[in-house]
C-alpha cells in the first residue's frame, strides 16, 4: 500500500464519520430519497415522477430527447410488474444477469433495459441508450447500494487506480456498458480493501473530486461556501465576469472554506490527481 493509498483511505473514514453536510449534492439527493419513500414504484406516473425529477436534479439531459422520460417509465414500470426493482437491481450486482430486464413491451426482438434506446430527435430518429439515469434510479430505489454510471466517474476511476498505483491491470469500462461497469468498480473496491468503501461513499468521492477537477463547484460547497469562492475567484475579462478557478493552479491555503473540513480535502485529492496528470 502506497502513501497516496494510505491518504485517501484516510479520506472514506472521514466521510464515514461525518455527521452533516450541506452541499447542494446532499441536499438533492436526500431530496430525491425522500420522494421516492412518498411514491409507488409500481405506477407509471409515479416512476414518471421519480425520473423528472432524477433527470433535473442530476441533469441528464433525458427531457431534451421527444418521449424519452415516458418510454423510461414505461419500461422500468414493465419490469417491476415482474419483479421487484430493488430486488432486480440487487440481485444484478452479484449475478449480472440482464434477463429480469428484458422489455415485452419493446418493438424490439430481445432488448433489455440497459440496451434500449429511449425518446426520438425532432426528426423522428432514436436516440440513445439511458444507461446513466437508469443507474441513478437503481441507486435510489436500492437506497445507494448500486452504483452510479456517468461520465464523470468514468473519467475519474482510472485516475484513483493510477494514485492509488495498484499492481493489477486496470479493468476497461464499455461506454454504456453497466456490465463492466460494475466490475471495474468492484474490482476498485476489493483493491481499496476498506469497509468504509461502499458505492456510495466511492461515488461521492469520485464525484466530488471530478467536479472539483472540471472546475464546477456550486453542488460542491454550500451556498455560504460558494459565495466565497466567486467573490475570490471571479475576474472580469473583456469586461465580463468571469469565474476563474483551476484547481491545478490554485494555492490550497488561500481557499475560502475551513481546512479541516472534508471537502478542504476533496480539493487536495482533486489537485494530486491533476499534478499528476501533468507528470504524466
Amino acid at each position: 500500500m502506497n502513501n497516496n493509498h494510505k491518504k485517501l483511505l484516510n479520506l472514506f473514514e472521514k466521510i464515514h464519520s461525518e455527521k452533516k453536510n450541506e452541499s447542494g449534492y446532499s441536499l438533492g439527493k436526500f431530496t430525491i430519497l425522500k420522494v421516492f419513500k412518498a411514491t409507488d414504484g409500481y405506477s407509471h406516473e409515479d416512476i414518471l415522477a421519480r425520473l423528472t425529477l432524477i433527470d433535473s436534479m442530476y441533469s441528464t439531459q433525458m427531457s431534451r430527447r421527444y418521449y424519452g422520460l415516458e418510454e423510461l417509465a414505461v419500461a422500468l414500470a414493465d419490469v417491476h410488474n415482474r419483479k421487484n426493482l430493488e430486488e432486480a437491481f440487487l440481485d444484478f450486482l452479484k449475478d449480472k444477469d440482464l434477463k429480469p430486464f428484458e422489455l415485452r413491451n419493446s418493438k424490439k426482438v430481445k432488448t433489455n433495459l440497459f440496451i434500449e434506446k429511449y425518446g426520438i430527435g425532432k426528426n423522428g430518429e432514436d436516440k440513445g441508450k439511458a444507461v446513466s439515469l437508469i443507474s441513478k434510479y437503481a441507486y435510489f430505489e436500492t437506497e445507494f447500494r448500486f452504483p452510479i454510471y456517468d461520465s464523470i466517474v468514468r473519467e475519474m476511476y482510472p485516475r484513483i487506480w493510477n494514485y492509488c498505483g495498484f499492481k493489477e491491470k486496470m479493468p476497461e469500462i464499455k461506454a454504456n456498458d453497466m456490465v463492466s461497469f460494475i466490475e471495474a468498480i468492484d474490482l476498485l473496491i476489493r483493491q481499496l480493501d476498506c469497509t468504509d468503501v461502499t458505492y456510495d461513499t466511492l461515488d461521492r468521492v469520485l464525484w466530488y473530486v471530478g467536479k472539483i477537477y472540471r472546475g464546477n463547484l456550486s453542488l460542491v460547497l454550500s451556498q455560504e461556501e460558494y459565495d466565497a469562492f466567486a467573490e475570490k475567484y471571479t475576474k472580469t475579462e473583456d469586461g465580463k465576469k468571469v469565474f476563474a478557478f483551476d484547481i491545478a493552479t490554485v494555492d490550497l491555503k488561500s481557499l475560502p472554506i475551513k481546512k479541516d473540513s472534508l471537502v478542504y480535502d476533496f480539493f487536495v485529492l482533486a489537485k494530486d490527481l491533476k499534478l499528476l496528470d501533468n507528470k504524466q
